[in-house]
């Protein structure tokens, strides 16, 4: 992918610096840009002031050296490794911090390892606490299709704002959108400027296509993959334009916090710019430090994008993002092996989740499943055996160009499951078809391994799934069903708390030929008054969770999570399990379901359970892992780079 630029026509002379090498070619394949932009680029990758040879902008921001100049000075010359070798990973997958961090903070802020930059005190503005609206209690937290409210701002922290690189200093452009009040809250005066699409001017059709999304993401609170299907999936830009869009948009959501750290550390006020322009220039903020793109290109169409919202603020945008090029150099501000906050924000995640992962899973596993979340997911696909066989559905994928591979998670084969190249063989249109007649269903693998087995070995007879959300685990069970035993499981009754999730599940069990007896509305924690007492030889229990182990998936969760989220989705999953218990008939089994990582929502709530009076009555049902040779108490895989997500199943018998 790349950025098509045109040619200077002759090279001028800058009174200040020489113009920087040649334009970035590894940008987005096919975008196209018009006229250059005024102004060119100085030696240390900003872009040159607006205006003509020999003059002067009086209205770009002043030059203001020796201000926060630390940042040089600070870098960390011990480097952070090597890039992973793609062009649009994350930073993340570049930390050594985990082979030698052992969870102490630095003890000087701006000693010679890479501490704190000079210039504004501190770093950041408190996104380390965690904000957000509570889960709902019936699914889980990152469910990308349900809408929640808007996330609650907590206490701002003066210790960890970023530093301000030596140079321009960006001030306040008067004749643009001005912030005010709630940082939160702020916006253009005129209301109608607010609800109009940006102007994209010379920005790449990826880039205010990304834009567009962001701005709607704020603006509406919505949820990341909602917004991308409803602006970027119906565009008419090329595939791979379309893909570059997504990763943006996906990106910024993922490391929200931290790139508006940065972006308030280069500015002399957080208020000196609207949301809207913000939102543009944390989106070329992400391509300079995540993405590692070319500092020229990044800034170029930085200031491009903020002159489609606010064609006034071109100087502050050039001048902010100048800064954040020379901030890189110093990023992420101190030592990552030693410094937590700076080995968060080296992986663009709150400190206080990051202390929460090293916990509970080590070192090693906390930066495996950090560096897996700032990645793209791979897609997988699983073939729906009610409607239609693999080898149908494996030729017309082949066709498509998908190169679709079996799948084998935790030394299993996974039936049905299919791993694509990428996901533009989704967007072919045999393969739409294929999804749109239910023939076919996008789910995470290791999803797929949980649905399997849960249904088991041995053909129930009757099967109750609480918190069935919009039926992808009952397509997924039954599925499973039909090729295991050459039907699917008759008495199959589900549960969850919405009415419109209930609904869509019907939907959605036409659409992919799903028998389902009956499908109940109510709380899950309450199941006596749903289905009296009636017992089932399989109850599963797909707890709510915080769903740490799809972060690459649902981009919203990170900077929405509160800490005490983790022990009230604890909470409710004890509730339902004992719920659940009453139901399981002799012999029976009880399967409980988690989308994430932690210890405490996951073998802590089943260990309780069984130590209580309503778990006395089960025993585990252990995993055998045949590629290790061994059998352990739950089936539990950890998020890595190139894998699927990160689950957690625990298999219960009921003693006759």
């Amino acid at each position: 992918m790349h950025d098509d630029r045109r040619a200077p026509e002759g090279r001028r002379r800058d009174d200040r610096s020489p113009r920087e090498g040649r334009d970035d070619r590894r940008g987005q394949q096919g975008e196209r840009r018009g006229p250059r932009s005024q102004g060119g680029q100085d030696a240390r990758g900003g872009q040159r002031a607006q205006g003509s040879r020999g003059q002067r902008d009086d209205r770009r921001p002043r030059r203001d050296e020796g201000r926060g100049g630390g940042d040089r000075r600070f870098r960390d010359d011990r480097g952070r490794g090597s890039q992973d070798g793609q062009g649009e990973r994350g930073r993340g997958s570049r930390s050594e911090g985990p082979r030698g961090f052992d969870g102490q903070r630095s003890g000087r802020p701006g000693d010679d390892r890479g501490g704190r930059p000079q210039g504004k005190p501190g770093f950041g503005r408190g996104r380390d606490q965690a904000h957000g609206p509570r889960p709902e209690g019936d699914r889980h937290a990152p469910d990308s299709r349900e809408r929640r409210d808007a996330p609650a701002r907590g206490p701002q922290a003066a210790d960890e704002r970023a530093p301000r690189p030596e140079g321009d200093s960006p001030r306040r452009d008067d004749r643009g959108p001005r912030a005010g009040g709630d940082r939160e809250r702020r916006g253009p005066r005129d209301a109608d400027r607010r609800q109009a699409p940006p102007r994209r001017g010379r920005a790449t059709e990826a880039r205010g296509l990304a834009l567009e999304a962001i701005h709607q993401l704020r603006e509406r609170h919505a949820f990341a993959q909602d917004v991308i299907a409803s602006t970027i999936d119906t565009s008419k830009i090329a595939r791979e334009e379309r893909a570059f869009a997504t990763r943006l948009v996906l990106g910024v959501t993922s490391t929200r916090g931290t790139l508006d750290d940065v972006i308030d550390g280069c500015m002399d006020s957080p208020d000196d710019a609207s949301p809207a322009v913000r939102d543009a220039l944390a989106l070329s903020a992400y391509e300079i430090i995540f993405l590692q793109k070319s500092p020229h290109a990044a800034v170029d169409q930085g200031v491009e994008l903020v002159k489609s919202v606010a064609p006034r603020a071109g100087g502050l945008a050039n001048a902010v993002l100048r800064r954040v090029v020379r901030a890189k150099e110093s990023f992420p501000f101190g030592d990552p092996r030693t410094d937590l906050r700076a080995y968060a924000r080296l992986h663009g995640f709150p400190a206080w989740l990051a202390e929460r992962l090293i916990k509970d899973l080590g070192p090693q596993g906390a930066h495996d499943l950090m560096t897996a979340s700032n990645e793209p997911a791979p897609v997988y696909v699983a073939v729906n055996a009610a409607k239609a066989t693999d080898e149908e559905v494996v030729s017309i994928l082949a066709a498509a160009h998908g190169q679709p591979e079996p799948v084998e998670v935790a030394g299993r084969r996974v039936e049905g499951c299919y791993c694509l190249a990428s996901g533009l063989a989704l967007l072919d249109g045999r393969v739409r078809r294929m999804l749109s007649q239910g023939l076919l269903l996008v789910s995470d693998a290791t999803s797929q391994a949980v649905a399997s087995l849960v249904v088991g070995e041995e053909e129930p007879a009757s099967f109750l799934e609480i918190g069935a959300g919009r039926a992808t685990k009952t397509i997924l069970d039954q599925s499973c069903a039909q090729r295991r035993f050459g039907h699917q499981v008759s008495g199959y009754v589900t549960v969850d708390a919405h009415a419109f999730k209930t609904k869509l599940l019907r939907e959605r069990a036409a659409q992919f030929g799903i028998e389902v007896e009956d499908a109940l509305t109510g709380d899950g924690c309450d199941l006596g008054a749903l289905v009296g007492e009636r017992l089932f030889d399989r109850v599963f229990v797909d707890a709510p969770c915080t769903g740490l182990g799809t972060l690459r998936r649902h981009a919203d969760i990170r900077w929405r999570l509160r800490p005490d989220t983790i022990a009230e989705q604890a909470a409710l999953g004890a509730r339902l399990l004992d719920s659940a218990a009453a139901h399981v008939a002799p012999g029976g089994t009880l399967a409980y379901a988690t989308c994430t990582v932690t210890t405490e929502e996951n073998a802590a709530v089943v260990e309780a359970f069984l130590a209580s009076e309503q778990g006395a009555g089960f025993e585990i049902i252990p995993f055998a892992r045949p590629d290790l040779g061994v059998e352990l108490p739950f089936f539990s895989v950890a998020l890595e780079p190139g894998g699927p997500d990160a689950h957690f199943l625990a298999l219960l018998r009921r003693r006759s």
